[in-house]
């Protein structure tokens, strides 16, 4: 299983910190059921549904502890999605849920889904606020001791739970008066304290030391109530490259990518794969693994013609998995090294002119007579003469400078 920083989002709050505001503020009702996808640790609307972090023998005794939240599949099949949240604490502390409510009493449902390694103890608080002390920091804590046997899921309800209440100054954290000393659900709690109140719930398991996993965790009203399933890091990935739209055919290139994820929490250890694909292929063949830095993966290579790259995220059991979008180089030739044409010249050469004049006589005579008489200088130019007109060789040359030139994009 992936591990998550304990303070991701600041979800990771004390109940004993919590509580007081959460119950004077102002709650917002839901009016229907619904479902909301928890990425790792961070709850979308934690003045309603979040994390706790309390004492086993009392909200206020907690110990110092550094927490390890891990998000991983299962246990088993999982109550909802594929993933949950699972602590190894030391013991002496409980960590679950913790639900705010506006009504004690119209509250149908407050639960976690829970499986242990083994046979575990947790505890559950309720916190009423009587209409006595409405407007104060004054708090009716109620609390009861939680055992789970391990090797399954199992739905812990902490609305129907019978509690040993007493009143604190959420202020100051101080004891002020105590309860009856018999354990006594909310309900009937309530209706010997004045009616109905805002209050709080926690859930926590932990106590003895059992790791343990958390998943579902629902709070409402029949008709409103809200379903909050534990899942990974959702991510996204992107996808650059410095020079792309002057490479050279040859030339290196550095393709970048970076890894996103919604809550804004790094993914530990995260590596990414650089991939590539022949255009009007369907088939991706990996090119490297690549480590994700501060500031991103990075892969220098030559890019090849008419070849596609992107970077794929492959998911974990903390985070899943995302690709970027393609990105395909257009290669510019490799600049030709040939020697310049020369210049054309300006006036015909002397010897592509043919003369009007005959060629002169031979200077020696033969002394061999021949049978043959000779025959007379012609005054006319030879057959394989070619006379090359100065326009002619400046068109050639053109011609020949515009095919080797490169082709810009």
């Amino acid at each position: 299983m992936g591990a998550l920083r304990a303070g991701s989002a600041g979800v990771l709050l004390a109940a004993a910190a919590a509580v007081g505001p959460m119950v004077l503020g102002s709650i917002s009702p839901a009016y229907a059921d619904d479902t909301v996808t928890v990425q790792g640790t961070a709850f979308p609307d934690p003045a309603r549904a979040q994390l706790s972090l309390v004492g086993c023998d009392g909200l206020y005794q907690r110990t110092d502890e550094a927490l390890l939240p891990m998000v991983g599949p299962g246990p088993g099949v999982a109550p909802a999605g594929s993933r949950s949240l699972g602590f190894d604490l030391a013991g002496g502390n409980a960590v679950g849920a913790l639900f705010t409510v506006d009504s004690m009493l119209t509250t149908g449902t407050a639960s976690l889904a829970v499986n242990a390694a083994g046979r575990s103890t947790g505890v559950a608080y309720a916190g009423y606020q009587e209409p006595a002390d409405a407007g104060t920091t004054l708090l009716w804590l109620g609390r009861s001791e939680l055992v789970t046997p391990g090797g399954a899921w199992q739905t812990v309800e902490a609305t129907t739970r019978s509690y040993t209440w007493a009143k604190y100054d959420m202020s100051t954290g101080q004891r002020v008066v105590d309860g009856p000393g018999v354990p006594t659900t909310v309900a009937g709690f309530a209706q010997a304290h004045g009616g109905d109140g805002p209050g709080v719930y926690t859930i926590g398991f932990g106590c003895d030391g059992t790791p343990f996993s958390m998943d579902v965790m629902r709070v409402g009203s029949p008709g409103a109530v809200t379903t909050y399933d534990i899942e990974g890091l959702q991510t996204a990935v992107t996808i650059a490259a410095q020079g792309a739209d002057r490479a050279h055919e040859g030339a290196k290139v550095t393709i970048t990518g970076q890894l996103h994820t919604q809550t804004g929490d790094p993914v530990p250890h995260a590596t990414m794969v650089l991939e590539q694909s022949k255009a009007g292929s369907r088939r991706w063949t990996r090119v490297l693994v690549a480590d994700v830095g501060p500031d991103g993966a990075r892969a220098t290579l030559k890019p090849e013609a008419d070849t596609l790259y992107r970077w794929r995220f492959v998911g974990r059991p903390v985070a899943e998995g995302s690709t970027s979008t393609s990105l395909v180089f257009d290669l510019l030739p490799v600049q030709p090294t040939d020697p310049p044409s020369p210049d054309p010249t300006s006036s015909p050469s002397p010897s592509a002119t043919p003369s009007s004049e005959p060629p002169a006589p031979d200077a020696t005579p033969s002394t061999t007579p021949s049978s043959t008489p000779a025959a007379p200088p012609s005054s006319e130019p030879t057959a394989d003469v070619v006379t090359a007109s100065p326009t002619d060789a400046v068109s050639a040359t053109d011609s020949s400078s515009a095919s080797s030139s490169p082709r810009h994009r």
